[in-house]
């Protein structure tokens, strides 16, 4: 078995930038729900504003402007978590590979 040295470093490279991601997407969903109100009351508002024969597509199609950002920002999040916890275990294992790797060269290096 070889050194993981390498692809430690590329793992802890890799759970970082993606706990990065994750944050900034979960601040985006921060900044998001408030459009979702907003939206929601815009469309609300609607009925006040729009003629009879529009009213109902007009107000539907405004409440329902964000819809999908919500739902594919929480896929993102969910990917993000999926993702860091396959690196978590991979880094686990490229760890304890490399432990083993460097402690045979030592014993193999003492026994010369």
């Amino acid at each position: 078995m070889p050194c993981q040295c390498t692809r430690i470093n590329r793992c802890k490279n890799d759970i970082t930038k993606i706990t990065d991601a994750k944050y900034a997407l979960e601040k985006l969903k921060d900044f998001n729900n408030p459009m979702d109100s907003i939206l929601s009351g815009l469309g609300a508002s609607m009925y006040e504003m729009a003629t009879p024969d529009n009213i109902v597509s007009c107000a539907s199609a405004i409440k329902n402007m964000n819809s999908g950002a919500s739902t594919s920002i929480d896929a993102m999040i969910s990917q993000c978590s999926m993702k860091t916890t396959l690196l978590q275990i991979d880094l686990e294992r490229f760890e304890r590979e490399d432990m083993e790797y460097h402690q045979n060269l030592k014993s193999n290096r003492a026994r010369s």
